[in-house]
């Protein structure tokens, strides 16, 4: 819960809001969950950035209700998502929705689906938004009274289980995101399809691209979430029928126009700055360990690092790593060698939280943040 430092002032207008801050950890809004269950509150956690504004009703810890202004989480979204209904009669039911008629009242009207079906999807919608919310990253939340007069349709779920599936999903949303080529590629259609037919949401996303889209614009624009555009893209680009953009070779301009000694040298000097805050603290068993990140490593991260060991004042050679990376057959060097340094920063952050005092340590994360801002990937 590290990041209900200081909050920036409460509006005016916050009401019955009893807690609030910003979003810079990416297990805070785990962390806000939990809090809320295990604390058996009734409150309502609302979590706003990048465009998106979703909120999560609790009462006595167990979620009853969810929001979202996204329309990947539409009630009439989340049936074509999950088989329930075609995108053609979806498109019918939505012509006749307005002002006191919900989609569910209209499919319900029309005999598409019935009570128990629609019980069915407010559930699996509640789920959809509050997974979706586990991904937050960086933005701000609030946790807030409410009336229960104005909570959305109540429906008691198990806090814990859609926690646990939350984490799942981002587990292996990092996955398919290091699989992923960088956000700002192009994807295009490569002429050839499966013999497998695609799936209604796959042939969704697979008529977005049209070789003017970036991967980051087609998450966007597919209305499928990051998780649900994660998993089909990941499909489309290994079945072969979508292809990104030719990758720089290291030593020319990457992702964003940073070349890989750019990048390198951003990060050296944020290790640098780590080195010496370190440095300056009391002997303590866990910076006996430091190296042993590098023989620890796994898969291409393995593959980058192979006998790196950093120097007296903590940076890495670029020689070294620049010729592992020539040497690699990792698909995208570039998104491959961002990946490994941001790994790299954030376990000397964890050894820099675990020695020096929490004031520092802050600070210190929030300089090393400003140094390689727009060189790593998200998170970074």
């Amino acid at each position: 819960m590290n990041a209900m430092k200081q909050p920036r002032p409460a509006p005016q207008s916050a009401g019955g809001i009893y807690l609030w801050g910003d979003i810079d950890d990416p297990d805070l809004v785990t962390d806000l969950v939990e809090f809320l269950y295990q604390s058996r509150r009734s409150a309502v956690l609302t979590v706003v950035g990048e465009g998106m504004r979703k909120s999560v009703y609790f009462r006595e810890g167990s979620v009853i209700a969810a929001s979202s202004d996204q329309p990947e989480d539409r009630f009439g979204d989340i049936m074509f998502r999950r088989g329930l209904i075609t995108r053609e009669r979806l498109d019918e039911a939505l012509r006749e929705v307005g002002p006191g008629r919900k989609i569910g009242n209209v499919l319900l009207a029309r005999g598409v689906i019935d009570t128990s079906m629609l019980w069915k999807v407010i559930r699996l919608q509640i789920e959809e938004i509050i997974c979706s919310i586990v991904l937050f990253e960086i933005g701000q939340f609030t946790i807030a009274r409410y009336d229960p007069a104005q909570v959305p349709t109540r429906t008691p779920l198990d806090t814990q289980r859609l926690l646990l599936e939350g984490l799942r999903r981002k587990d292996e949303l990092f996955h398919l995101r290091s699989q992923l080529p960088p956000g700002n590629r192009v994807l295009t259609r490569t002429g050839w399809m499966p013999t497998e037919p695609l799936g209604p949401i796959e042939r969704s996303l697979f008529e977005l691209v049209d070789g003017r889209r970036t991967l980051d614009e087609l998450f966007h624009t597919s209305g499928l979430g990051a998780f649900g555009a994660a998993r089909s893209l990941h499909h489309l680009l290994q079945c072969g029928a979508v292809s990104a953009a030719p990758v720089a070779e290291p030593g020319e301009a990457g992702g964003g126009g940073s070349t890989v000694g750019a990048i390198l040298s951003g990060y050296n000097e944020a290790f640098a700055q780590v080195h010496a805050a370190l440095q300056g603290a009391a002997r303590h068993p866990f910076q006996t360990g430091l190296q042993r990140f590098f023989h620890d490593a796994d898969g291409p991260v393995a593959a980058l690092f192979s006998g790196v060991e950093a120097g007296g004042d903590g940076r890495l050679p670029v020689d070294h790593i620049v010729a592992n990376l020539k040497l690699s057959p990792m698909g995208d060097k570039v998104e491959t060698l961002r990946r490994g340094l941001n790994e790299y920063l954030r376990f000397l952050l964890f050894v820099a939280r675990e020695v020096l005092p929490y004031p520092q340590v802050e600070r210190l994360a929030a300089d090393v943040r400003g140094t390689v801002s727009g060189l790593g990937p998200p998170g970074a």
